[in-house]
């Protein structure tokens, strides 16, 4: 029972999440006529220092752009990190209006 007492701390501190950044941004040119939610989501993978894919917010750009040709508006971009033992995860969500 002692020895679950003194590792507590270290479960309950092992993972986390932080919301970096979240922005929402509106381009008054983009006129939407039926207007959808599209939503794209990417992350990059970091284990001890090193990161591994690191045009994640460019293949979410791309996928955007794939899915709203005409533009977008009411783009909302987040930057979350997933803390967890040794490593964490960069997550990049988009969410935007567009007219398909």
């Amino acid at each position: 029972m002692k020895k679950l007492i003194l590792l507590l701390p270290f479960f309950l501190a092992a993972c986390s999440s932080s919301v970096h950044m979240s922005q929402v941004s509106n381009d008054p040119s983009v006129h939407l006529n039926n207007p959808q939610t599209v939503e794209v989501e990417t992350s990059q993978t970091v284990v001890m220092g090193f990161a591994f894919d690191t045009d994640y917010v460019d293949d979410a750009y791309a996928q955007m752009m794939q899915q709203c040709p005409t533009g977008a508006s009411m783009v909302n971009v987040e930057y979350v990190t997933d803390h967890g033992f040794l490593h964490w995860t960069n997550i990049i969500r988009m969410k935007a209006l567009c007219s398909k």
